[in-house]
């Protein structure tokens, strides 16, 4: 395999793998990589949903996710005009955050995508932490006088909310600074799509500084923007980054994905 790195602030492509015959061995020199870039890109694969639940195993347990119909992946189908320009938008999130063992990782595979438009925005989380006291003396920009410092976070816990996909889904509570349970990296664990509030804070002073760390978390400088060709899969750490997809797209969209299963962060 080739490694080739394809932004700045992560990712990197890999050349010469077929995911649907790959073993054991070439997952965890994957595996590795992606510690190392946090989003990985393999071009031109053409795994059905059985070979794609098979790799995706290699890499863990798979996880459930509220939104699909099936127990190994999830079918997420965009049909035009769905996701057209002007009818949604999409938010900054950690998969499943609101779980009280959220994803580790995320497998997504492009069966069919629009002509253009419907790219997924990737930030990085280590990134935006390591750069959080260095913005904070910044203040150029208005919000950047709101940020707080990593010392400040360090003790802080989120309250995760996956009430959005039906009643029974649960609220977990979770670091607002996690560590990567493989690496011992440290990375900020809130999102604005599905973190509601800091505990044990008044509601003020939760919103007071949650508002300009969504912000900070998704600057420009920590950022990656995959444009999907059909064939792409596209892995990535949800311990490390926060996504989003793009909604400005007219045409059929339509993916493959597998979730698996991560540990309690801590």
């Amino acid at each position: 395999m080739k490694i080739t790195r394809i932004s700045p602030a992560m990712g990197a492509e890999v050349v010469g793998l077929d995911a649907a015959s790959s073993n054991q061995d070439q997952v965890e020199d994957l595996r590795g990589h992606l510690h190392q870039h946090h989003v990985l890109v393999i071009r031109d694969q053409d795994l059905p949903h059985g070979a794609m639940q098979a790799f995706a195993t290699k890499w863990g347990e798979l996880l459930t996710h509220p939104s699909g119909m099936h127990p190994e992946f999830v079918h997420e189908q965009t049909l035009a005009g769905k996701g057209a320009r002007g009818r949604g938008f999409s938010a900054w999130h950690s998969d499943m955050s609101w779980h009280p063992t959220p994803p580790a990782i995320t497998l997504l595979h492009a069966r069919e995508i629009p002509s253009f438009g419907g790219d997924t925005g990737f930030a990085d989380q280590k990134l935006a932490l390591e750069s959080l006291d260095r913005a904070r003396a910044d203040r150029r920009r208005q919000f950047r006088k709101g940020l707080p410092g990593i010392e400040d976070l360090m003790s802080l816990k989120a309250n995760h909310t996956g009430k959005g996909f039906g009643p029974e889904v649960p609220d977990s509570v979770h670091p607002v600074v996690r560590t990567h349970d493989e690496t011992g990296d440290l990375t900020l664990y809130v999102n604005p799509e599905f973190t509601t509030h800091l505990v044990d804070l008044p509601e003020e002073e939760s919103r007071r500084l949650l508002w300009p760390l969504w912000m900070h978390q998704t600057c420009m400088e920590f950022m990656y923007r995959h444009a999907w060709r059909p064939g792409d899969i596209v892995i990535w750490d949800n311990r490390y980054v926060l996504h989003t997809a793009i909604l400005d797209y007219e045409e059929p969209r339509y993916m493959i994905r597998c979730t698996v299963k991560g540990p309690e962060p801590r």
